[in-house]
């Protein structure tokens, strides 16, 4: 338990405020039965008026509700007014050491753990001198009745005192102990929050990162076609360009709607081909450059197999893009425990020393880490460029997968 844990960190459920209250009124109700059955007959009248004004007393103090969320100087002042008037109490000699038994548990819940504790020794200690000041009239009491030839006092008096001490201490122990459990499920619950945020916060990355590798390259070319058919519109003796840029805006809205279908498709099923996959993109591409396409790997967990294949499609796509390279070759083979994707072209490069800025050089590197590995890039203003991702084949990535398809599902 750490000593600078105040009860302002966590938050005491209603559930237990109100366990708290029903416990409090039924030891007023055994604190009452018990003051009345032990009053002397000849006295009770008195008796009677003398503990119903206490209980009433202690019936409208257990109304006020626990000041759990009020300031530190508000909850000591509920416990010292609390630890008050249970002393007022037994200077009215009305039994109530259960009372004073719930006193302390509330002191754990609303106090820091040195007050809790100077509070408990503070009211135990005034609780002795109010005792030891009435101990002469019970002294007479006892000799008035002739039993003192059968009592040995001192004893009587250590006895009293070291039990006291003792179940004050285990009472004070079980405090501490009820409020860290609380303060144990109240951090249980803002870590499962944290969690929650987290998963939202990467599936929203991983949702973002699978729109760009699928469709960001369609939809920015659709962005463009339609652009260019805006403009023909507004040119006079343009019906064929116009017709043409509408012809490919079609053709390109029907390739994002089918890739947008693969990519839910992928999510969910458990059939997909990776090597298929890629030689449907290597023929997509090889209008552009030539591609040499190697595969060369195990059965591999579907969501896995589906990852790599993202990472290999942006490469190819970023080649597409950028690079005006004339041929490309792409291996992904497995060895060792893990799994090399390899991806070379002969295109213009760019200066590896600086930063990736990409979106999808950096999408790339983000699905990496997430699977435990990592990216490495090797470029040279015209010398073509070499992108090497290295993946661990470990169980662990199907965990982490599968982490991220529960996210999805929140």
């Amino acid at each position: 338990m750490d000593s600078t844990f105040t009860p302002s960190s966590f938050v005491v459920s209603p559930s237990i405020r109100k366990i708290l209250r029903w416990i409090e009124w039924s030891l007023l109700f055994q604190c009452g039965v018990s003051n009345l059955l032990r009053a002397d007959l000849d006295y009770l009248p008195s008796a009677y008026l003398r503990v119903s004004f206490c209980l009433l007393a202690l019936l409208a103090f257990s109304l006020i509700p626990l000041p759990v969320s009020h300031s530190p100087t508000r909850r000591r002042l509920y416990i010292l007014s609390g630890f008050s008037l249970l002393i007022l109490v037994d200077i009215a000699q009305v039994y109530h050491s259960s009372l004073f038994d719930l006193a302390i548990i509330k002191a754990c819940l609303l106090l820091s753990r040195r007050d809790a504790i100077a509070a408990t020794v503070t009211a135990v200690g005034l609780n002795f001198l109010q005792s030891s000041w009435r101990l002469p009239t019970q002294i007479e009491r006892i000799r008035a009745i002739g039993l003192e030839p059968y009592l040995n006092l001192q004893k009587l008096l250590v006895n009293s005192f070291v039990g006291t001490i003792v179940f004050t201490l285990f009472v004070l122990l079980l405090g501490f102990v009820f409020v860290a459990e609380q303060r144990s499920r109240h951090r249980a619950e803002q870590l499962s929050l944290e969690v929650e945020a987290l998963a939202t916060k990467l599936e929203r990355s991983r949702i973002a990162r699978d729109i760009h590798d699928s469709l960001g390259h369609s939809l920015t070319t659709l962005d463009i076609q339609l652009s260019l058919a805006e403009r023909y519109s507004q040119l006079p003796n343009s019906y064929p360009k116009l017709q043409k840029a509408l012809g490919k805006s079609k053709q390109l809205a029907a390739q994002c709607l089918a890739e947008a279908r693969q990519s839910l498709q992928t999510m969910r099923d458990t059939s997909f081909d990776m090597t298929s996959a890629l030689n449907t993109v290597g023929e997509q591409i090889r209008s552009a450059f030539l591609l040499n396409l190697q595969v060369q790997l195990p059965p591999l967990p579907q969501q896995l197999s589906y990852q790599i294949y993202l990472m290999a499609k942006e490469g190819l796509v970023n080649i597409q893009k950028h690079a005006k390279a004339t041929k490309a070759s792409l291996s992904i083979t497995a060895a060792d425990g893990q799994i090399e994707l390899i991806l070379i072209d002969d295109g213009c490069g760019f200066e590896s020393s600086s930063s990736v800025s990409g979106y999808g050089l950096q999408g790339i590197r983000e699905r990496s880490q997430l699977l435990g590995g990592k990216m490495d890039i090797h470029s040279q203003p015209g010398k073509g460029t070499q992108l090497r991702v290295i993946v661990p084949l470990i169980e662990e990535n199907t965990s982490c997968l599968n982490l991220s398809r529960s996210a999805s599902q929140l």
